[in-house]
């Protein structure tokens, strides 16, 4: 709360005309309660043991890591400590006190701190999601946006420095905070840096004169300082949620980065169509919001303190020996083969769909608005879908999420009659755009925002079931990375595709050869891998382990 009153303080003295969104954010802040009781720790006991995690009720349970203490200096374990307490220490001797816990009890803290920095890890992706509507409306090519798509892939290719991330650390400063400050420290500098320049690379509408090769360029180091964040994050999330709340993570990523990708995307895009703000001024902003989080986030205490046994360097190559091993193992190859394909033939609805509709006449603005629509009905979706997925192991997150995709391929399809009714009506001119195309493009959205949900929650919580505590967020970044480079090429492949058919002679509209194509891949996928899915969530937990 204190960081983003910071915040919109600092914004205040940047520029003058974010003052209202300070506001706003400075009046949002109001309305939730201080959590800062939540994240200390319950009990101050003389020596923590570094294998112990706060549970409900602040009872110490063992965490399940490698490398957790020096082999010849042994801290007393949390079984020491309850043996050895006097009673009105604070310590229940009891076991069975965790066994009774239920429900959210000790873990308010963690969900706090975990949707903060999902949130913040979202408005690099949200600002650069913008600008391909700024893009179309300043007459860039099909071949360039395909270019600026790439900024995304730092989130696809974080596997490779994911290992040094989970093995290099300042003990005494906290394990993910080493990584998870100076990562969001160099975001708010950049942005407040950039938001002197980026205006005149963007240059004025129907101007030209974009640069989007620089622009790419700026964008790409946001996403790999996003990714590097979201590692850390991912790793914080294994050790600080208690085991019957664990797969609530993936609840805290999904729900903060929406809103963060929100706040960013659609925040800007409104203000700016009203005049409020230019790009550079809205970066400014959220570049002394960052700031501001970052010394709040300095302040949390619930991380890993303990100093790993050996070298740096033979930790980072214990860490790489570890991935390879999971890499081999037969269960992680076959979900990666779905994870690397299944997005391929949503990608032309994804990317091609919003450039069409404002081809046809759809204002971008108006955009933003059905995206304001669409953030409730994301999260209250994820909210309920991850209901489902308890501590109890008996649901089946793949077959909900194969369930999702078929839908989403429906949703597609009413999309591509959707585009083609606002080409015709963008032909006869005079009218306008009928009431009811824009009902049914509201519907049809909503229906793709929950499909869509619903196949990352249930994709996130499978992703929290199987992976293996030994090697911490490294093992959560591999499968976050074959998702995330499954959802990356196929996006930049149809827009180079669209492009390369735009070029031919007479200029032919791309978009229906490459989205029927798209559907039909679509639905010979999921007759093709449904088999296959249903298999990997049969698989047992040792399945998935890297020391079987």
């Amino acid at each position: 709360v204190v960081a983003v009153r910071l915040g919109a303080a600092a914004a205040l003295v940047s520029e003058g005309t974010t003052w209202r969104l300070a506001a706003a954010v400075f009046a949002f802040s109001l309305a939730f309660p201080s959590v800062a009781a939540d994240m200390e720790p319950r009990h101050r006991l003389p020596r923590r043991s570094p294998l112990a995690a706060d549970g409900a009720d602040g009872a110490k349970q063992p965490v399940l890591r490698a490398r957790t203490s020096s082999p010849t200096r042994r801290r007393p374990g949390p079984r020491d400590v309850e043996a050895s307490a006097a009673p009105g220490d604070g310590v229940d001797a009891d076991p069975s006190v965790d066994k009774q816990a239920t429900g959210m009890q000790g873990d308010w803290g963690a969900i706090a701190l975990l949707l903060l920095l999902y949130t913040l890890q979202g408005v690099p992706l949200g600002l650069s999601g913008s600008l391909p509507m700024l893009f179309q409306e300043r007459g860039v090519t099909t071949m360039e946006q395909a270019v600026f798509s790439m900024v995304a892939y730092p989130f696809a290719f974080k596997l490779l420095w994911a290992p040094l991330v989970d093995s290099i650390y300042i003990p005494r400063f906290g394990r993910r905070k080493t990584w998870i400050v100076p990562a969001q420290a160099a975001i708010g500098v950049l942005l407040l840096t950039s938001s002197r320049y980026v205006n005149g690379l963007l240059g004025p509408i129907g101007g030209g004169g974009v640069n989007v090769r620089l622009l790419t360029k700026l964008f790409f180091v946001f996403h790999a300082l996003a990714a590097t964040q979201d590692i850390a994050v991912d790793g914080l999330a294994l050790t600080v949620l208690s085991e019957r709340n664990k797969e609530l993570g993936a609840t805290c990523n999904a729900i903060g980065q929406t809103f963060g990708f929100f706040m960013a995307y659609v925040g800007f895009l409104a203000l700016n169509a009203f005049g409020l703000t230019s790009l550079g001024g809205f970066m400014a902003f959220w570049g002394w919001l960052f700031l501001a989080s970052t010394l709040w986030v300095m302040a949390v205490r619930k991380d890993e303190f303990y100093a790993p046994p050996g070298s740096a360097s033979s930790q980072l190559l214990a860490a790489y020996k570890e991935m390879l091993v999971v890499l081999r193992l037969p269960a992680v190859r076959s979900l990666a083969l779905v994870l690397l394909t299944c997005k391929a033939p949503l990608a032309a609805f994804e990317m091609l769909v919003p450039l069409e509709l404002q081809a046809s006449g759809v204002p971008k603005e108006m955009l933003a608005s059905l995206t304001t629509l669409l953030l409730p009905v994301n999260m209250l979706v994820q909210a309920y879908v991850s209901q489902g997925f308890g501590a109890s192991g008996r649901s089946k997150p793949m077959q909900v999420f194969m369930r999702a995709y078929a839908g989403r391929l429906v949703v597609g399809s009413v999309l591509i009659v959707l585009v083609y009714f606002l080409g015709v009506a963008a032909r006869d001119g005079g009218g306008g755009i009928p009431m009811w195309l824009y009902a049914l493009g509201t519907v049809t959205s909503c229906a793709a925002a929950a499909a869509s949900a619903t196949m990352f929650v249930s994709q996130m919580a499978f992703y929290n079931r199987i992976s293996d505590p030994k090697i911490g967020g490294t093992y959560m970044t591999m499968l976050n990375t074959m998702s995330n480079l499954g959802g990356q090429w196929p996006g930049t492949l149809v827009l180079a595709t669209k492009g390369a058919i735009e070029s031919l002679p007479g200029h032919p509209n791309g978009f229906f050869g490459v989205a029927l194509c798209s559907l039909l891949l679509g639905v010979a996928w999921f007759l093709l891998m449904r088999r296959r899915v249903s298999e990997l969530q049969a698989k047992p937990k040792e399945s998935w382990l890297s020391s079987q």
